[in-house]
């Protein structure tokens, strides 16, 4: 599937001076120390032959007791591991869709829901709102149900919006579900980054039992591990089973090395991941304030990586009718990387990381980021 970031990105490369740290939620920060020297001892005492299918019995006990730190009873039947949390959404709509069945998500959306179910010969129903950046609301959800409607799939917090489910629209969302005999697919590779007030009820704490509610985590944002490419399902055990089988078939368990070092992410201090969060947070105060003095219309997120920016206002203003065009016209003139909202079913918005850029390059990314969005709006060429 082609996609308007491709155009951003061959821009870019034309360009003697690209910045393309506004593009992904790649963290900054170094992982644990814990989990560093998991990873050294694993690498040197680990078996190397293929792990269980449904993952390191240990590592599934270590993510059930994270989730028990959290208040979610958990058991390790309930967990299957997986090649990060796209590989997991992948399997979950495997073993949900027949061709022609239907998944509901919410527009914006993270890209590889739509894509994945395609692929998989479904049907993705966007079910958009009005101001561009809220998730589900049930009235609007309803709506679009059919016979042919399995389950609904969102990111809380959202990728790309930062919207953050509350515990009374996470308790709704449930109930509906459970009406509707639909499954609640709930991407929670945000979950540690979460913000804003009344976001600490998830979804399964109003589904102990995982009947209606599917988790699909990662690894790799909390800890800053988007290279081990480790995540996980937890789901009800029969689900489970079905979801392990699939994996099996198609792909393999996730590597032995990387799964073994996780066992140790329970020794990991809290206090990591709220030092982390509190960081990422600071940064987007910072990227908001820059984005909105260039004079885009945005907000703080709720939780999760990244600003999410209305330019509609400002497209005419720069010669242009689509932010596809809008975004690589940037990068083409000023080397700056930002993600075009088509991408996430969002004419009209770009996407703004605020975790890649790294320490020592952070105030100086901000500064040139305000000069050359104003340059650009005000039609000089930095070039």
């Amino acid at each position: 599937m082609k996609r308007t970031l491709d155009r951003v990105l061959e821009a870019l490369n034309a360009h003697p001076d690209p910045d393309r740290s506004w593009l992904v939620g790649s963290p900054w920060f170094e992982p644990p120390n814990e989990l560093r020297r998991a990873m050294q001892s694993a690498a040197s005492v680990s078996s190397f032959d293929y792990p269980p299918p449904q993952g390191i019995a240990e590592l599934r006990g270590a993510v059930a007791e994270l989730h028990r730190r959290d208040g979610l009873a958990l058991e390790p039947e309930n967990v299957l591991i997986t090649h990060g949390a796209k590989s997991g959404l992948l399997a979950v709509f495997g073993c949900l869709l027949q061709p022609g069945d239907e998944i509901l998500h919410p527009a914006p959306c993270y890209p590889a829901y739509p894509a994945a179910v395609t692929a998989l010969g479904g049907t993705p129903v966007a079910v958009p709102h009005e101001d561009g950046r809220s998730l589900f609301e049930p009235v609007a959800l309803e709506a679009h149900i059919t016979s042919r409607t399995r389950a609904l799939v969102l990111s809380s917090p959202a990728n790309p919006t930062g919207a953050t489910l509350t515990g009374d629209q996470a308790r709704a969302l449930v109930e509906l579900c459970r009406e509707h005999g639909l499954r609640l697919v709930c991407d929670e590779a945000y979950e540690a980054f979460r913000f804003a007030p009344d976001t600490d009820r998830l979804p399964a704490h109003w589904d102990p039992d995982l009947e209606t509610v599917v988790q699909v985590r990662s690894f790799s944002k909390t800890y800053a591990l988007c290279g081990w490419r480790i995540g996980y399902v937890a789901a009800d055990p029969a689900l489970i089973r079905r979801l392990t089988a699939w994996q099996t078939a198609l792909l393999n368990p996730p590597n032995s090395i990387a799964q073994q070092a996780l066992i140790s992410a329970p020794a990991v201090p809290p206090s990591f991941i709220q030092e982390a969060g509190h960081r990422v947070r600071n940064r987007l105060d910072e990227l908001v304030a820059v984005l909105a003095d260039a004079g885009l219309g945005t907000e703080l997120p709720q939780g999760g990586f990244y600003v999410w920016a209305d330019v509609r206002s400002r497209l005419a203003a720069t010669g242009h009718t689509d932010t596809a065009a809008w975004c690589a016209d940037l990068a083409r003139r000023h080397g700056i990387g930002l993600w075009p909202g088509e991408d996430f079913l969002a004419p009209g918005w770009v996407r703004a990381s605020a975790v890649a850029c790294t320490e020592a390059d952070w105030e100086p990314a901000l500064d040139r980021l305000g000069t050359e969005l104003r340059s650009f709006m005000n039609g000089r060429n930095s070039r």
